[in-house]
This record gives C-alpha cells, structure tokens and sequence, in this order.
C-alpha cells in the first residue's frame, strides 16, 4: 500500500504525514515526533510514515529507514515521554521491504478517546492538533471544547456497555434464578484491516479462552469451569449469525424463537465487544440455610464466571488485532420486578449441606444480605500479561463480593 501511495503521488492530510528519516537524538526532534503523534490523537487519527521522502507535500521516493526492535522502542519511549495523557491504542510497526527494497516505520495513531493530549515538559506544554498538513495550537476555546468531548465520551462507553447487557435481558430466563452477565468493549478502534471474523476463528478464540482462564484463575484453586458446564460443545462448534456479532447459546439446537437461554449466552460482536450472561440455577439444588425466600449467590461460581470472561474477552480482542484500553462491567441479574416479591440476595459458599430431600446451602459466614447489587467497572490493556488479566477479574470481583460484606473474592493475587 504504502509502495503504491509514493507510486501515486498521494499527498499528506491531517491523517496521513510523510516523514524521510527518523528523529534524531536530539530533543527538539524527539518533541517533534510527540507533537505530531499527539496533534494526530487529538483529531482523528492517521498514519505517520518514516522512510519516505515528500516534496511539496507529496511522496514522492522510498529512502527507508532503519526499521529495527531498538528503533521502533525509541519512537514510542518519545511518545510516552512527552506526552500526557499516554496515547492507548499506539502502533509502531516494522514494514520491511521486497527484494532488497528499503524498509519502513509505519506510526498508527488512533482517534483517541483520552483526547486533549498535552505535549512538552515541566512548565512547558502545549495541545497539538492537525489542521489539513499543518499542526497547530489549541486556542483557550478549543482546549474547553477537547476536554468537554472527553467527559462526554466517557458517559457514552459507559452507556455502551449498559446497552451491551440490556440486550442480553430478553433472551434469558431470568425467572430460574441469578444471573452473572459481563461486557466488555474495546475503547480504540480495531486495526485498520480487521474484518468480520469467521466461525471457526469464533470457536478457536472460545477454546484459546478456555486454556487461558487456567492461567488467570489457577487450576490449584479448584475453580468450577462455569462456562464449559454451561455451553454444549456443539454450541461452540456452531456459533449463528447475530446482527454484527457471532452468538453461541446453551440451547443452541432449539427451534422455538419464544424458547429463552437457561444456561448461558455469549455474544462475539465484530468490532470486539463482548457480552455474557451464566446462569447459576444450573449448579444449584436447594434452599440457603436460615433465610425463607432467599436468592442463593454462589460467590466461588461468580468469581470464575468473571474470570472465565475476562480471558474470553482479552482473547477476541487480540485475535481481532485490537489494541488499548478495553473497558468492562460485571453484574448480578435476577428478576426483581412487581410480579414476583422481592427476596433478598444470598452469598453462599457452594457447599449442600443434608441430603437430597432437604439439600441447604450455608451462607457465607461473614456475608449479609442484600436486596440490590450494583454493576461493577474496570478497565484492562488488550495486550496485558496473565497477572494483569487476574488483577482485573479479582477487581471485578471483589467489588460484587464485597457488597455482601464479605472481605473480597476467591480469585487469587
């Protein structure tokens, strides 16, 4: 692409800048190179190219540049540096020549949902945006308008994944018992070649998934693999066709449009979204000791119903080429509404207590119950290690647990 761009002559823009060489270690350059990466977040986005020579705006030759791992992590240390707050969602990539061509470096900065970015140092700062090929300075004016637009985006993901959730509402049982529903969405947008996945990619990313929860939850602490009790196997080889999204739902054979999920419903959107619901009913038989009415909450099966999804997530992101923040949100479901009398909702420790015809389940011993459960947040990196995926189920996690009183989740540090 790039070879037929300097072939056409095309020009620069706010979202495309031609540069012939890299910046030198010299550090009005290196706050060059940050201005223009932070001028294009600002805007909308683009493209910075190094190794390819322009004249009057226009390419017009490929010079190359040294397109190495050391040079590369020199460009985005520039941009962590002077620019606040950090650019997510950054790409630097090596592109290297055919037959003998020049290699190149190719900077993707996407429109960023963190917008105004503030370049400089110390007392000395500044907030860049690209104005057609030129980079300028933001006015008092603007600067109000950037960070009015930030607080703004900022209710809109939020609403996103509440919207997220809200759909998956109508197609579960929520009659048979509590819910954990999680979504989750990428902040920045995909690379700029993702595209609509296909059914085997969707069943790869869910048994890719299933392999890496092991690692965030930890096999030794004897976590029940919700999701793979809930979802048939056939159901994984055969995810359907939603509106922008692949669907996979525990009833997945059934042909009774009016039939609602007692199980589970796992939504894959195309634009790497995800959304969640586990129904715990499945794992229980009984009624919670010393409480008439109760809605049992099995914490231990919660903690790996988040885990389990966050692995989900981070993998369908990766697997879409997704880069930056990923935002989600956890919740406990359960039908509260005029019909049925509100009961309260019970932490319990998952273990039956007597037999068969009197099965009990034995509260938490330090939780209380409560009548209201509100939707936790956390935000996580698409490309963050297995410690940091483990951190941010447990955050999620520990906020549910905690609204019962408890001390925290079973999900280990």
């Amino acid at each position: 692409m790039v070879v037929q761009a300097v072939e056409a002559g095309v020009a620069e823009a706010d979202d495309l800048d031609w540069k012939q060489a890299l910046p030198p270690e010299v550090e009005k350059k290196r706050l060059e190179f940050a201005k223009d990466v932070a001028a294009m977040a600002n805007t909308r986005g683009g493209l910075i190219v190094h190794g390819v020579r322009e004249k009057n705006e226009r390419a017009v030759g490929l010079t190359g540049v040294p397109n190495g791992e050391r040079d590369r992590q020199a460009l985005r240390s520039f941009a962590n540096r002077y620019v606040r707050p950090l650019v997510d969602g950054l790409r630097i990539e090596a592109l290297d020549g055919e037959d003998g061509a020049p290699g190149l470096i190719v900077v993707f900065v996407p429109p960023s949902p963190d917008a105004p970015h503030v370049i400089g140092e110390k007392n000395e700062m500044g907030v860049p945006y690209r104005y057609g090929t030129d980079t300028n300075w933001m006015s008092e004016g603007q600067l109000e308008r950037a960070y009015r637009d930030r607080f703004t985006r900022r209710g809109d993901d939020r609403a996103a994944l509440s919207a997220l959730i809200d759909g998956l509402r109508p197609e579960i049982d929520l009659l048979k018992g509590v819910w954990v529903a999680v979504a989750a969405r990428p902040v920045a947008p995909l690379a700029l070649l993702s595209g609509r996945p296909e059914r085997e990619q969707v069943t790869a990313t869910v048994v890719k998934a299933e392999e890496l929860v092991n690692e965030v939850f930890g096999k030794s602490q004897g976590r029940v693999p919700v999701l793979n009790e809930l979802l048939p196997r056939g159901a994984i080889l055969n995810p359907r066709n939603g509106l922008r999204r692949w669907v996979i739902r525990s009833n997945h054979s059934s042909v009774d449009p009016r039939e609602l999920v007692d199980g589970a419903i796992v939504e894959l959107h195309h634009d790497g979204s995800v959304a969640v619901a586990m129904g715990m009913s499945t794992f229980l038989r009984g009624r919670v000791s010393g409480v008439v009415d109760a809605r049992p909450v099995p914490v231990r099966l919660v903690d790996a119903a988040i885990a389990e999804t966050i692995a989900l997530v981070s993998t369908h992101v990766r697997e879409l080429g997704g880069v930056g923040t990923i935002l989600t949100s956890a919740s406990v479901l359960w039908d509260y509404g005029p019909v049925q009398p509100i009961r309260p909702l019970m932490a319990i420790d998952n273990r039956m207590i007597g037999g068969t015809r009197d099965s009990r389940y034995s509260p938490v011993e330090e939780a209380r119950g409560v009548r209201h459960l509100l939707a936790v947040e956390a935000s996580f990196s698409a490309d963050d290690d297995v410690a940091a995926l483990r951190g941010v189920a447990r955050q999620l996690a520990d906020d549910l647990s905690q609204q019962f009183g408890m001390r925290g989740s079973s999900i280990p540090e």
